[in-house]
């Protein structure tokens, strides 16, 4: 049954990638079935799982409010940028697609992952610069990627002993 519900789970973070290379938006249903799936998925308790999701949920909520502020008052006036005014930091399906990875692979590996898909956001930028002369990218392709590197690979175990 673990094995299915896996399965499932990485079926809609697959269509949720699409979705978001696609449409730069995800439909809030899918979205709720990982983070339902999340739950049954985890070697954490109920409990824990909560406090990672609230955690890192509140951390990127407030995250994201500090630079979309900056985004839209400084930047934007400082640049003369208009179209800076309704740019945010992150979209409304990254924090709980985020909150879903907590759940899984816990706290401390969650900010890894979210590390290493901005790293891979970065990479995905300048190839969408250069070759559609197009900033604007998704960030859950990223998110998965990172989150599949993490949960198949252990990768932050690596770097935990040089920090």
């Amino acid at each position: 049954m673990q094995t299915v519900l896996i399965a499932l789970f990485f079926l809609n973070l697959l269509v949720l990638v699409i979705y978001d290379f696609k449409y730069k938006a995800v439909p809030d249903y899918l979205l709720l079935v990982a983070l339902f799936l999340s739950f049954f998925i985890s070697e954490y308790s109920f409990i824990d799982s909560l406090k990672n999701a609230f955690f890192i949920s509140g951390a990127f909520v407030l995250l994201n409010f500090i630079v979309t502020f900056y985004i839209q008052n400084i930047k934007s006036r400082f640049l003369k940028d208009e179209s800076l005014k309704t740019k945010t930091a992150l979209g409304e399906g990254d924090i709980p697609l985020i909150a879903s990875f907590a759940i899984i692979v816990g706290l401390e590996e969650v900010i890894f992952l979210v590390f290493l898909s901005a790293l891979l956001a970065i990479v995905l930028y300048i190839y969408r610069v250069k070759r559609f002369k197009d900033g604007e990218i998704p960030f859950i392709p990223p998110l998965a990627v990172a989150f599949l590197l993490e949960y198949f690979l252990n990768l932050s175990i690596f770097f935990k002993g040089l920090f």
